[in-house]
C-alpha cells in the first residue's frame, strides 16, 4: 500500500475541522472516528511490513578476503538463485587478506554481525586449531554429498584436523615452473635444460652469462620443494618436524642455488609483492618463478600485463637424489577454503551454498576464467572451456597442464603451528639463511625449539 491510500479523503478532514470550529459535538465525533480509522490502517500497514520482513530473512552473510573474490561470489549467489533457490539473497563482504582474521576474531568474541560462510586461507585457519574450532564439522555432510570422492583427496587435508573436516578447498594449488620464453631463448635455454634440479643448477650458470638470474627465490620455496621430495613441515598429528634431515637438505639446496647465482633473492624480499613485478619482472631480471596455478592466473597476469605472450609453464624439475621419496613434477603451496561459522543460525543454507559453488560446472569454470584458480573438483577438469589456448601464455593451455599434474600433488597438512611457523620463517629467518648469515640446520633447530616451547 502507498501512503496516500491510507489517508482519509480531504473533505472528511475539512468537515470535521469545520464542525469543531462551530462547536458541533457531532463534528468532534466524526473527527475521532476518522483518527481511529487512520490509526487502525497505519497499524495494519506496520503489521504487514513486519510480516514481510519476517518472510524474507536476512541475506546469507558471506565473508571473503578480496574484492576479486567478492565479485565472483556475488555472481555465484545470482547463479544459485537462478538455478536452485529462487529468492535466495547473499551479502558478500570483502576484507583484506590479513584483515579477515581480525574481523572474525571480533565477531566470535562479541557475537555481533557474524558471518555464515567464511573464505579463509589455510595459514589463518591454523590459528583456530588450538582449543574449540569455531567452524562446523562438515565431515558427514561432505561424505553424504559424495564430495569426498570428487574433490582431490590430497587437498581435503588442507582444512581437516583431529579427524574432522571443517572446510572445502577451492584450488588444486599445483606448483609449476613459470618461465619467460624470450629470456630463455636469449640465453640459449630450452625447457629440457631444466627438467631436473641438477640440470637447472647447470643451466643457471649458463643463464648468468646472459644477464638475468635464472630463478627468483622466495621463502615459500622451502616448503614447496620439501613436499615435492615427499616430505612435509609437519607429521600426521600436525607437530613440526623442521629439524629432520630432509628439511635441512632442502634448505641447503636453496642456499646453494643462491651462492652459485642460479637463484636470486628479490630485492623486494618476496615474489608475492607488487614491487617484485614492477622491479625484477618489468626489468627482465628474472627468467623463471615457481608458482601455483593461482599465481599464474592472478598475480602474473594481473601485475605484469605487459609481459603477455612471453610466459610459458612447465612441470617442476624432478629430484633424482636418494633422499627424495618422490619423482613427482609438481608440489603445492597455500590455498583458500570455504567454511561455515559454528554459531551461524543458517548452517544448512550456508552448507548448501558451499556445496553448490563446489559442484556446479559453471561455478567451477567461472572461477578459473576470472583468473582465480584451478578447481579441486575433479569432474570439472574435463570441461572444454578450461582447455582453450591462452594468449597470455603464448597459446598454451595452462589448465591442461595443471589437470595433468594435479593427481601428483602431495598432501598439505593442517597444523596449529602453521601460522607461527610462517611468520618466524618469513620475517625472521629466511633472509639471513639465504644470505649465508645463519646455517640452515641452526635456523631450523631454532624455529623448531621456538614452536614447541611451553606456552
Amino acid at each position: 500500500m502507498s501512503g496516500s491510500a491510507v489517508q482519509p479523503p480531504p473533505n472528511q478532514w475539512i468537515d470535521a475541522e469545520g464542525a469543531e470550529r462551530r462547536g458541533d459535538c457531532r463534528g468532534r465525533d466524526d473527527r475521532t472516528r476518522g483518527l481511529a480509522l487512520l490509526i487502525t490502517l497505519v497499524a495494519f500497514v506496520a503489521m504487514a511490513v513486519a510480516g514481510t520482513a519476517h518472510a524474507q530473512p536476512k541475506p546469507l552473510q558471506v565473508w571473503v578476503s578480496s574484492e576479486n573474490d567478492a565479485g565472483y561470489y556475488r555472481k555465484m549467489a545470482e547463479l544459485y538463485r537462478t538455478k536452485k533457490k529462487p529468492g535466495f539473497a547473499a551479502e558478500v563482504h570483502a576484507f583484506g587478506y590479513t584483515e579477515m582474521p581480525d574481523k572474525l576474531a571480533v565477531a566470535i568474541k562479541t557475537g555481533l554481525n557474524p558471518p555464515d560462510v567464511v573464505q579463509l586461507d589455510e595459514i589463518f585457519f591454523s590459528l583456530y586449531l588450538r582449543g574449540e574450532v569455531p567452524f562446523v564439522d562438515l565431515t558427514s555432510r561432505i561424505k553424504a554429498a559424495g564430495l569426498d570422492a570428487k574433490i582431490l583427496k590430497q587437498r581435503q587435508a588442507l582444512f581437516a584436523f583431529g579427524g574432522k573436516t571443517y572446510g572445502l578447498p577451492q584450488s588444486v594449488s599445483a606448483i609449476v615452473l613459470y618461465y619467460r620464453e624470450d629470456l630463455f631463448a636469449k640465453a640459449g635455454l630450452a625447457p629440457s635444460d631444466v627438467d631436473t634440479w641438477d640440470k637447472l643448477l647447470a643451466a643457471g650458470k649458463k643463464a648468468k652469462a646472459s644477464g638475468p638470474s635464472l630463478l627468483s627465490l622466495d621463502w615459500s620455496y622451502f616448503e614447496i620443494l620439501l613436499r615435492q621430495r615427499g616430505h612435509d613441515l609437519f607429521d600426521e598429528k600436525g607437530t613440526p618436524v623442521l629439524d629432520a634431515k630432509p628439511a635441512v637438505e632442502t634448505l641447503e639446496w636453496l642456499v646453494r642455488m643462491s651462492k652459485e647465482g642460479t637463484g636470486l633473492n628479490p630485492d623486494r624480499g618476496t615474489i608475492f609483492e607488487p614491487a617484485f613485478f614492477a622491479g625484477d619482472v618489468a626489468h627482465n631480471e628474472t627468467m623463471a618463478i615457481l608458482g601455483a596455478d593461482w599465481y599464474g592466473l592472478d598475480m602474473i597476469q594481473g601485475l605484469a600485463p605487459d609481459t603477455k605472450g612471453k610466459w610459458r609453464a612447465v612441470p617442476l624439475p624432478a629430484w633424482s637424489d636418494p633422499g627424495s621419496r618422490s619423482k613427482r613434477r609438481t608440489s603445492v603451496f597455500a590455498g583458500e577454503g570455504l567454511l561455515v561459522y559454528r554459531d551461524s543460525k543458517r548452517t544448512d543454507e550456508g552448507w548448501d551454498f558451499i556445496r553448490f559453488v563446489m559442484e556446479d560446472m559453471d561455478a567451477n569454470v567461472e572461477r578459473y576464467l576470472q583468473g582465480n584458480c584451478f578447481t579441486a573438483y575433479m569432474p570439472a577438469w574435463s570441461d572444454a572451456r578450461l582447455k582453450k589456448p591462452e594468449p597470455f601464455f603464448g597459446g598454451q593451455s595452462l589448465a591442461g597442464l595443471i589437470a595433468e599434474l594435479a593427481p601428483q600433488v602431495p598432501e598439505e597438512r593442517a597444523s596449529p603451528y602453521k601460522a607461527e611457523l610462517v611468520n618466524l620463517w618469513r620475517e625472521k629467518y629466511w633472509s639471513d639463511v639465504i644470505r649465508g648469515a645463519i646455517p640452515p640446520a641452526q635456523a631450523l633447530q631454532e624455529i623448531q625449539k621456538e614452536l614447541l616451547r611451553p606456552r
